[in-house]
């Protein structure tokens, strides 16, 4: 088992480098064709650069089978080196870093319907200070003082991202509220970028490691 997802998830690796959505449909054809537990083997043996470059390609209307099975914990490292991709994209993509994090959040949040799993996933992510930036940033510079919360939102919009949290923590709610009035787009955003760069940089150095443990 070991060597086939060693092997599986080089292969992964490496069409990520490519495409992340490419990727991801690869993973889902290892789950519809080994099962998930084997699935998970291989993204066990996968760096979390490449897991966050998978799912972020995706989205709530197409989304990872990586960002349903992950535990909370790894989403919350996902979050943490996901912005460390937002300094390289096209040239020619209008670049909006909230669009980037509401994205990424509603494929988490409102692409499935296991809220044990989503409430436990939320609480990770608050509990992290950057968990936290994060989960604020779709928000930050929007008045919700009007919004009608027993009305039915629209779907993906950052009105239904918001009564999701607050449906599954009030506690969560207020802090994203706190946060998202209190801060700057542009404070958050760098501070996320600058965390995640350090991030990136640690697990490459924790990958070159490794290139030259012994056997």
């Amino acid at each position: 088992m070991t060597k086939n997802a060693l092997i599986l998830a080089s292969d992964i690796i490496e069409e990520a480098q490519h495409s992340g959505r490419r990727a991801g449909t690869s993973l889902e054809a290892i789950a519809a064709e080994q099962g998930d537990e084997t699935m998970l083997a291989v993204m066990t043996e996968m760096d979390i650069l490449t897991v966050a470059k998978i799912v972020r390609e995706h989205d709530a209307t197409i989304p990872s089978i990586a960002t349903w099975l992950m535990d909370a914990e790894s989403i919350k490292q996902l979050l943490n080196v996901e912005p460390s991709y937002w300094q390289n994209l096209d040239e020619d993509h209008v670049f909006c870093a909230q669009t980037e994090a509401h994205s990424l959040l509603t494929q988490i949040f409102l692409s499935s319907d296991d809220e044990e799993k989503k409430l436990e996933v939320l609480n990770a992510i608050v509990e992290d200070d950057f968990g936290l930036l994060y989960l604020s940033l779709p928000f930050v510079g929007h008045d919700f003082s009007e919004l009608e919360e027993d009305e039915e939102q629209t779907s993906g919009s950052i009105e239904e991202l918001l009564m999701k949290i607050k449906a599954l923590s009030e506690e969560a709610y207020r802090e994203v509220m706190t946060v998202s009035t209190n801060g700057t787009l542009e404070n958050i955003e760098n501070s996320l970028r600058q965390n995640a760069n350090k991030q990136r940089v640690t697990a490459v150095e924790m990958d070159t490691d490794d290139m030259f443990a012994p056997l």
